[in-house]
């Protein structure tokens, strides 16, 4: 079928509140640090005023292919931007069609403020060309890590007490809602040092942030042994994936006055033990690539190298 034929039999429209779910599930295949339920909830809403703009491909009442330009609340002036075919589908001028769509309204309604974002597989090379066909220019790479959990844990478990000992931390579930004010309070101090979306001088709105996490998401506190009354140092979120056993590692983070200490390798010691308790086969995660320390302590974990993502910006001023 001709490119000219298959949008011939294929209209491209609005996202409707019933596509959601069909959308996140194409988006997800290009997708790099958005998760499904991420996709979902930024699909699914927008605040009055907030940048919004969602279109799918359907033909025959299936949803073949998915565009947004979504707002990203907890990085403020940034617009995520991702297009996804169906894989049976590619190569017949659908993403071309979303992509120019999308292109004509961002330039009616993005300002020179705006900064779009976007996150995509680092095994996609046709789809991060086709990005920066439109402008996106990659600005960071981050390194993807697997760390299977089958018959290991024994190993977790030690390594999880003999690290905490060593930073000397505790370790400890928190409860996201009853203690949300502590937590944002602690991810808004790990946060400075950290690649951000929008580049050295994006802002963040860490009360967005409770959104960016599924509500089955385990938050790990670090707080100091020999400073009972001091605020966590640093903290770690994971959560299971739909449809695997595996968890993902989402955020870990140490407040800047206790970097050095192994206050992040005894967090992720205690992630892969949680996560081995819940009965996840592995724990994957995602780092920057200029990231050495961290990159160092994921292959003395014995983790592996795993799917990465490339991170593009194009700002419009």
């Amino acid at each position: 079928m001709t490119a000219q034929a298959a949008q011939a039999v294929a209209t491209i429209r609005a996202l409707r509140p019933a596509d959601v779910a069909a959308a996140a599930d194409l988006l997800v295949l290009a997708a790099g640090d958005d998760k499904r339920h991420r996709l979902v909830e930024r699909l699914g809403s927008a605040e009055p005023g907030e940048l919004h703009h969602a279109l799918v491909a359907e033909r025959s009442g299936v949803i073949i292919a998915a565009g947004k330009l979504t707002a990203e609340p907890a990085w403020p002036g940034t617009v995520s931007a991702l297009v996804a075919v169906a894989p049976q589908e590619r190569g017949q001028g659908l993403g071309t069609a979303l992509a120019g769509a999308l292109a004509d309204w961002a330039k009616r309604n993005l300002g020179p403020e705006d900064v779009l974002i976007s996150t995509l597989r680092d095994d996609l090379n046709v789809g991060r060309r086709f990005a920066e066909r439109y402008g996106l220019v990659v600005t960071r790479h981050s390194v993807g890590w697997r760390f299977d959990l089958a018959g290991r844990g024994g190993e977790v478990a030690e390594r999880a007490a003999r690290t905490a000992d060593a930073a000397g931390v505790r370790v400890r579930v928190a409860d996201f809602d009853a203690e949300e004010a502590v937590i944002l309070e602690c991810i808004s101090r790990t946060l400075p040092g950290l690649p951000l979306p929008g580049g050295e001088d994006q802002g963040v709105d860490v009360a967005h942030a409770r959104r960016m996490f599924p509500d089955e998401a385990v938050v790990l506190l670090a707080e100091l042994r020999d400073v009972p009354d001091a605020p966590p140092c640093g903290l770690t979120i994971v959560n299971p994936q739909a449809g695997t056993s595996d968890w993902y590692t989402a955020y870990t983070g140490v407040a800047v006055d206790q970097r050095g200490r192994g206050v992040a390798t005894a967090l992720k010691a205690a992630a892969l033990w949680q996560a081995h308790r819940a009965g996840a086969g592995a724990v994957t995660t995602h780092n920057d690539d200029g990231n050495e320390p961290i990159l160092r302590a994921n292959r003395a974990f014995g983790m592996q190298p795993s799917l990465g993502y490339w991170s593009l910006t194009r700002r419009n001023g």
